[in-house]
């Protein structure tokens, strides 16, 4: 925190403690009171803060996707669902639409890796090795709700959240015993089933769901086969601790087509040729979580868990040809965190924890099959992380509150090559500091407006520091890895707000963040590197309509101004990065136990390259769902891309053959149709 910042945060305290009492947190607020029920968003308790928190007192930028909102929407898999929210930029580089990412805030790496943290109800679904992650892990059906905390959350969780944070929190029993199950095919011979049942007693209940997915593909070799699981069990050990267990696995087999260069990527991107990439990876996540209350003020939280992960694949290295590779890797982690909140007087809420991480890669590259081919390139990379952070609050009956906190980690990397003699080279330990201080305004149930800094920052993936493929560009192998990577800093200031108008709810935030050693693709040296600083500043709004006979909906809009800060690129858009995203869906429910649904998205402003030379086409997608119920049975259905808009969600320049720039494009999906019908629900 520059020393500016310092004495405005200190100023803007001093102001403030005259009359405060209470607390309320960015992240962490006073879950007691509970406003009268207007709409969705008001209500609604949020976990992905670490402790239950009310959406409407959180003074950070937060959205929440409800059940309604994803079932009546048109989502095929979870990042379809979060196109709605302002500012998510959802890219899909497969083909088939099951090779989903999602990008924030001009924090974009065109899906290679995540700058974005995702969670399943708090258990992190991240690849250990690269950062990505597999949104078809989980049916949307079997998910209750969406939390997303936009923006930074380093001072809670340490590395990757620059762009934000997702927590998806899956549905619960809450009855006695309760099943569902649905089918459903379309498009590009896509077949699906999935099914969960769940029980719940006095003293425990458990939930276990799964789903089956096999497709086609909207363009050649874009064929993908899903298996995915997921299960829970929680138990009430006493009156105040609680034991819950939690187990989550999928295997998918993917071709994936790759890019495309142009015209071919616009008018013929089924049949054009193009990379025929092949996948099979197999996750597995499981953890346990204890809690309970020590006494009335402090609750306890132990967690640990677990991450088998397994890929065998082809994977075509331009201008280069292809290669074979498998990778194995495991990880561990572990949580103890402590919640302290006070009954009254001017005393802090506490929220403390430490953290580890530890994960052990083993990858190999060879021509075809490095179980039998010679070995071209490997690395054995152990990784070992620590973290340990501190969050303080207090709040005044005048509806002003302070928050503040910092959280510390370290990371130290080590690589050894077994195909050669050189003694093990080691990542030297690398330490970052996330400091972070809100103010917040609040009128209980009705308005609230928060002014935050925060600190953040990305360390570099497993993949970006030792990734042991060789390129032949002519002149010998040389890698694109980088072992001299160091972690990515960023500095993010925030102002916004949120409202309720009668049964509407409005919120929006004006953020500039500056971002100094940027991770990215060097191409003078063709290797990744700590290229440049940044600046990323925007406005996020949204609009959500609670139903008024019958009729509902939700409007966002997002303006992301991302450039380069310095070099050859000095104020030009980052590649990748849209100016504008909007997304509009309307719902109508009649009284006949069915709905009809409408949904609009537009990307536009949006580069390829860092010179700012090759522009994407701008788009509009229009997508139409409906839904119709029948006592137990309900019938669903969607168009997404009605009009068959030709469309590129993303691309990137790499060489050609003989050295030249060589744009490339991943075409997004065109028409696809979807029908189905499920049978009872776990809600």
């Amino acid at each position: 925190m520059s020393r500016h910042t310092r004495s405005f945060v200190w100023l803007l305290a001093l102001t403030l403690d005259a009359c405060i009492r209470v607390s309320i947190v960015p992240g962490v607020a006073n879950a007691e009171a509970e406003p009268t029920r207007v709409v969705y968003a008001d209500t609604v308790r949020v976990w992905a803060s670490k402790v239950r928190s009310r959406l409407a007192d959180l003074a950070t930028s937060a959205s929440i996707v409800s059940p309604e909102q994803i079932r009546q929407g048109t989502a095929r898999s979870m990042h379809d669902v979060l196109a709605q929210v302002p500012g998510m930029h959802v890219l899909d580089l497969s083909g088939s639409g099951t090779g989903g990412a999602v990008e924030a805030r001009g924090f974009a790496a065109q899906g290679t890796t995540s700058s974005m943290l995702v969670l399943i109800d708090g258990v992190p679904l991240n690849d250990p090795e690269s950062g990505r992650v597999d949104w078809n892990a989980l049916s949307p059906s079997h998910v209750e709700r969406v939390e997303l905390l936009r923006g930074p959350s380093s001072f809670l969780y340490g590395s990757s959240t620059l762009a934000g944070l997702v927590n998806i929190v899956t549905a619960a029993p809450r009855e006695r015993t309760s099943a569902w199950g649905e089918f459903s095919g379309g498009s590009f011979e896509r077949r699906s089933a999935a099914g969960g049942a769940g029980w719940s007693a006095p003293r425990a209940r458990g939930a276990l769901e799964g789903s089956l997915s096999d497709e086609e593909g909207a363009r050649d070799n874009s064929s993908a086969r899903l298996l995915s699981g997921h299960g829970m069990f929680a138990t009430t050990l006493t009156p105040s601790w609680e034991l819950t267990a939690r187990v989550q696995g999928s295997r998918a087999d993917r071709r994936v087509a790759g890019p495309l260069p142009a015209p071919a990527w616009k008018n013929d991107p089924d049949t054009s040729a193009s990379p025929d990439d092949r996948r099979k990876e197999s996750i597995a996540h499981g953890n346990v979580e204890l809690t309970g209350r020590l006494n009335p003020q402090l609750t306890l939280t132990v967690l640990t868990g677990g991450i088998l992960r397994q890929l065998d694949a082809f994977e075509t290295i331009i201008p280069v040809g292809g290669l074979g590779r498998t990778s194995r890797t495991r990880a561990a982690h572990g949580e103890l965190r402590a919640h302290w909140l006070p009954v009254a007087g001017a005393a802090p809420s506490v929220l403390a924890g430490v953290e580890t991480r530890i994960a052990r890669l083993k990858s190999r590259y060879a021509e075809s099959d490095p179980d039998r081919d010679p070995i071209l390139g490997a690395g054995d990379v152990d990784r070992s992380v620590g973290g340990a952070y501190l969050v303080l609050e207090r709040a005044s009956e005048c509806g002003l509150g302070v928050a503040a906190g910092a959280r510390v980690d370290w990371t130290r990397s080590s690589v050894d090559d077994p195909t050669d003699n050189a003694p093990r080279s080691a990542n030297d330990d690398q330490r970052a500091v996330s400091p972070s201080v809100a103010f917040s305004w609040a009128s209980p149930g009705q308005a609230n407006a928060w002014l935050s800094y925060a600190g953040a920052f990305k360390t570099p993936e497993l993949e970006q520091l030792y990734d042991s493929r060789p390129y032949d560009l002519g002149f010998g192998p040389i890698r694109i890895s980088n072992s001299a990577l160091q972690p990515q800093r960023d500095d993010h200031w925030e102002l916004g707000a949120r409202k309720r108008v009668g049964r509407t709810w409005v919120d929006g935030a004006a953020y500039y963040a500056r971002s100094r050693n940027e991770l990215g693709f060097d191409y003078e040296n063709f290797r990744i590197s700590n290229i440049a600083r940044s600046r990323h500043a925007g406005f996020e709004a949204q609009i959500a309509l609670a139903r008024l006979g019958g009729l509902s909906g939700s409007a966002s809009y997002a303006y992301t101004r991302a450039t380069f800060e310095g070099g050859d690129f000095d104020g030009k858009q980052i590649n990748t990065v849209p100016k504008h995203l909007a997304f509009l869906r309307a719902s109508f429910e009649h009284r006949a136990k069915g709905s009809v649904s409408l949904e609009l998205q537009n990307v536009s402003g949006q580069w390829i390259d860092e010179a700012n030379t090759l522009a994407l086409p701008d788009y509009t997608l229009v997508h139409i769902g409906m839904r119709q119920s029948a006592g137990p049975i309900e019938i669903f259905g969607s168009i997404r891309n009605l009009g068959n808009r030709r469309f590129a969600p993303v691309g990137y320049v790499t060489l050609n053959e003989v050295g030249e720039p060589l744009p490339l494009y991943f075409p997004g999906v065109g028409r696809a149709f979807s029908v189905g019908v499920r049978v009872g629900r776990m809600r």
